[in-house]
């Protein structure tokens, strides 16, 4: 089947890709509200970029109703934000933190979950993650003209869970169970880890 994303709905087009590029990591991206309160919100849009500088990406696309997302319109304000790795066990949180709440609504009492400052930067992260790294606006690059953005961060401190690193200081992904993005409202395992042996 060929399918052009010009006769596409922007709708039908966002489904076809996420249901095409999986599995997706999540970003679960806490920032501070204009009030002060915290927003905590997944965006499987995200990768890493570059290593010198440590750069990550997380792309924006407009919602139906209302053209920013709460998150970028909090690190436009700030500069600052605070991205947590999930692990299969905090699946629900991160699906419930996606919900669609009011601007103000501080997502990490709507997940039960605990905000901590970070010490670079005053976006919170998770305390319940064995992942997050603090992170500051690098550059915001709009993409086409409807309200697309492509955030870019540089990561100026990383918190890891001691026991997840292995020998060669990184983290051992037999031991950290790693949260994957499907598509409609599907999440998955990383699944079997194993080493191709290059001749």
């Amino acid at each position: 089947m060929r399918i052009d994303p010009a006769t596409l709905s922007p709708g039908r087009r966002y489904f076809l890709l996420i249901s095409c590029i999986i599995p997706r990591p999540i970003a679960w991206v806490g920032t501070v509200n204009e009030d002060g309160s915290h927003s905590l919100a997944p965006f499987s849009f995200f990768n890493g970029l570059s290593g010198t500088p440590p750069i990550i990406g997380i792309g924006f696309s407009p919602h139906e109703e209302k053209r920013e997302k709460d998150t970028l319109r909090n690190v436009r304000r700030t500069g600052e934000l605070a991205v947590n790795i999930a692990n299969f066990d905090q699946v629900r949180q991160v699906d419930e933190s996606g919900d669609e709440l009011p601007y103000g609504t501080d997502e990490f009492v709507h997940t039960g979950l605990t905000p901590l400052s970070g010490e670079i930067v005053s976006a919170p992260r998770v305390a319940e993650a064995q992942i997050s790294m603090e992170c500051v606006i690098y550059q915001l690059v709009p993409l086409g003209s409807q309200g697309s953005t492509l955030l870019l961060a540089e990561v100026k401190l990383f918190h890891i869970l001691d026991t997840l690193i292995d020998d060669r200081g990184c983290v051992d992904p037999h031991k950290f169970k790693a949260l994957a993005r499907m598509s409609g409202g599907r999440y998955a395992p990383v699944g079997e880890v194993f080493k191709v042996d290059r001749g």
